[in-house]
């Protein structure tokens, strides 16, 4: 089904959400079929809800065609109408694939951002023109993933970066100029083997601060697959649900009044 006169922001990030969320289980590699094709072959046979409310089926070729406009370009080519050149300037080439091959070959328990740190450093790459994010996406396309160097105790996830787990708590309450003043612990612990990835205190419980900690956390450990939250106004805004679409990061709300999955 094609989609046309879009008019606003909202409506193309709405759009491209949806389409996100249809190929998601195939980005990250959390499905039960036996292939990507199969994957589609089903999700073609459901029928989705348009940020218009409108339903409506896509064919599997369209789908197909989601999945590897994301793995190439990243989650602005899920927007319709995106320019043509998406990509052009962040392609993984034969040159860098073979080094990040060549790395993970010499040192198999080095993170993404080291070998994306590593690229630069050797002049393989341009900060400018790479994210972070593509080498991560052409890690998990290849099944480079990250091996930790220490074994630790599993939990419900069998492994490291399968799932992440945040929350915000009250803190102690502190005098700042005279004035007593709340403070908030922002945490995010990998289900696996529960190590907690980002930790932090703020004075507010915003998205902002809460973003803060999860960019730290993915810069030190990756990205995890799934990120489980519950439905404050730090974790469910459109802009977290970009930005977790664009790490090919499935976001999972915890139900109302239901703190456990």
């Amino acid at each position: 089904m094609k989609i046309s006169k879009v008019k606003t922001e909202d409506e193309t990030n709405g759009i491209a959400l949806l389409r996100f969320s249809i190929i998601a289980p195939v980005v990250n590699n959390t499905h039960a079929f036996p292939s990507k094709m199969a994957f589609f072959r089903d999700a073609s046979t459901k029928e989705y809800n348009l940020p218009s409310g409108k339903k409506c089926m896509f064919k599997f070729s369209t789908i197909k065609a989601w999945y590897f406009d994301y793995i190439h370009y990243g989650f602005d080519a899920l927007k319709p109408k995106t320019r043509k050149d998406f990509g052009s300037s962040r392609r993984i080439t034969s040159e860098i694939s073979t080094k990040i091959i060549e790395l993970k070959e010499q040192m198999p328990h080095i993170t993404g951002k080291a070998i994306y740190d590593k690229l630069i450093e050797d002049g393989v790459i341009l900060a400018k023109d790479f994210s972070i994010a593509t080498v991560y996406r052409y890690l998990n396309k290849h099944n480079l993933k990250y091996i930790p160097t220490v074994e630790r105790k599993q939990f419900e996830m069998e492994h490291t970066n399968d799932c992440w787990q945040a929350d915000t708590s009250h803190g102690p309450v502190i005098t700042i100029d005279g004035k007593k003043v709340n403070t908030y612990l922002v945490q995010i612990i990998d289900d696996a083997s529960r190590l907690i990835v980002g930790c932090q205190f703020f004075l507010n419980d915003n998205a902002v601060n809460f973003q803060a900690v999860l960019k730290q956390a993915i810069r030190t450990y990756g990205i995890p697959k799934k990120l489980y939250v519950d439905n404050g106004t730090p974790y469910k805004n459109i802009q977290f649900e970009i930005i977790c679409a664009n790490l090919g990061t499935v976001l999972i709300h915890a139900k109302p009044y239901s703190p456990q999955r």
